[in-house]
């Protein structure tokens, strides 16, 4: 089903892959058959898809209805504020989400019965509840407003990370783990699909991927706190009993809890659904509703296509952030060391999609080019890590931090470029709902490469060619398909 407006402020979309009626525009004063509708669905379908979404979305003079031309685009300051209270939340709970992983070992000594299967149980409730709560949560986003949601998303996630202050014995502890691991995730599907909305609603075309890039890479950025976490918890070893292992655990619970509430409280003082005026064209225009527009991504092949290759390409390195520790300790690289490796995967990997969204920025319309490019690279330093890890090539701790940085940093970076072909193909999709789904995919996906681990392996060797085989394979299908760039072409004109 497809659809187009008939007034002068709204495009033309190609949302489906059945035969349709083409319609020409000009692109850099060539004509292209790019933007396509059936005519026939037009009258029927278009009042339900849209809905009254954007009829109560108003931006100060805009008349939705009326076919006028919406006022000049304009930014506000305060979109920095927006960017820096989310962009803190969303590294406090990334935090959270993976804060045992990096002591495992800490943990399997202080607490009773904390193995690897605990460890990755904890971080795969989180995965389910996101995979069960991103639908709801976007349809309360589109019925109740953004501040609305955002607000009480914050609530849940201070409430769930304040759960585990409250008592160190097990099994409390270890079910009270599981609780606050399962609001993590409910909380997930707004501070993971949020980014491109919020982006949408704030900034300029020429910021939008790079606004988009620093709120997603913050999610790896918390990963850095939390591969520091074993300068606060204490690695078991003589002169370290568990009782004093167990107090570090607890101090880490307290500082996640308070950061979160302090968060909170500044989103209470100043987060706005949108701004005054809209900081693009495309961010007044109206939008589908959620089960119409879910309706458009299921019958879209080429979003099918992105999603498909995107959930298989970024699920399992995503996760296998959050343990890689069994996976360097066959190679030599117990828990203090293993943090180095992290912290330098997770620097570069959190800023790397910063600098390769600006550039997508920079240089509009090359997405696809530079996606591929990004892929091939992770493939290649997978296939490194893959030989290390079977004795191909001898273990040089040199080697480990470039294959391991190298992987997960090319492989993140990849993030945002994913999210804007995909919101671009379905556009006028809701960003949240694009950026939702595309999400949902890869924590099928790492939820699976999670739940591998509860096959009996020491060594745990199953990780690397799983990781090569899911980055090299996604390649090909995406080489040989063309993807419209509809919302970038309707701002940049």
């Amino acid at each position: 089903m497809a659809l187009c407006s008939r007034d002068n402020r709204s495009p033309t979309f190609d949302v489906c892959d059945a035969s349709p009626t083409v319609l020409h525009h000009r692109e850099g004063g060539v004509v292209s058959p790019s933007i396509i509708y059936h005519e026939e669905d037009l009258k029927d379908d278009k009042e339900a898809l849209l809905g009254s979404y954007h009829a109560s979305k108003s931006y100060g003079s805009i008349n939705e209805g009326s076919g006028d031309p919406p006022e000049e685009a304009r930014t506000y300051r305060s979109r920095f504020w927006i960017l820096i209270v989310f962009t803190l939340m969303n590294l406090v709970l990334s935090v959270e989400w993976a804060m045992f992983g990096p002591i495992s070992e800490s943990m399997q000594a202080a607490f009773p019965g904390w193995d690897a299967t605990i460890v990755t149980l904890t971080i795969n409730g989180g995965i389910i509840a996101y995979i069960v709560a991103f639908i709801p949560v976007c349809w309360a986003v589109q019925h109740f407003g953004l501040r609305a949601c955002l607000l009480s998303t914050f609530g849940l996630a201070t409430a769930g990370t304040a759960l585990r202050c409250i008592t160190s014995t097990t099994p409390a502890f270890t079910i009270l783990c599981q609780v606050c691991g399962v609001a993590v995730g409910l909380a997930a599907p707004m501070m993971l699909a949020g980014p491109a909305m919020i982006a949408n609603e704030w900034f300029p075309v020429q910021e939008r991927t790079t606004a988009m890039a620093v709120m997603l890479g913050s999610h790896q950025f918390g990963g850095i706190a939390s591969y520091l976490e074993p300068l606060i918890v204490r690695q078991p070893g003589p002169g370290f009993p568990n009782v004093a292992i167990q107090h570090d655990v607890m101090r880490l619970t307290y500082i996640g809890a308070g950061l979160a509430a302090i968060l909170l409280v500044a989103a209470l003082v100043y987060f706005p659904s949108k701004p005054p005026s809209p900081p693009s064209v495309t961010s007044c225009q109206e939008r589908f509703t959620i089960l119409p527009a879910l309706k458009v991504l299921i019958k879209n092949k080429k979003f099918i296509l992105i999603l498909v290759s995107y959930g298989i390409f970024a699920g399992p390195p995503l996760v296998w952030l959050t343990v890689i520790d069994y996976s360097l300790l066959p190679l030599g690289f117990h828990q203090e060391k293993a943090m180095w490796v992290g912290v330098s995967a997770l620097m570069v990997s959190s800023l790397l999609p910063v600098v390769v969204g600006r550039l997508n920025d920079l240089l509009r319309g090359h997405t696809k080019t530079l996606l591929l490019v990004l892929m091939m690279t992770t493939t290649v330093f997978f296939f490194w890590f893959l030989l290390l890890s079977y004795g191909v090539l001898p273990v040089t701790d040199w080697q480990v931090y470039v294959t391991a940085v190298g992987s997960l940093s090319f492989s993140l970076s990849t993030l945002p470029l994913f999210m804007e072909m995909a919101i671009d193909l379905v556009y006028p999709s809701p960003e949240l709902l694009v950026t939702a789904v595309m999400i949902a995919a890869d924590n099928v996906t790492g939820m699976v490469f999670l739940f591998l681990f509860h096959i009996p392996d020491s060594l745990h060797l199953w990780t690397t060619y799983t990781l090569t085989l899911c980055s090299s394979i996604t390649i090909v299908p995406l080489v040989a398909v063309s993807f419209p760039t509809t919302r970038m072409t309707i701002d940049t004109d």
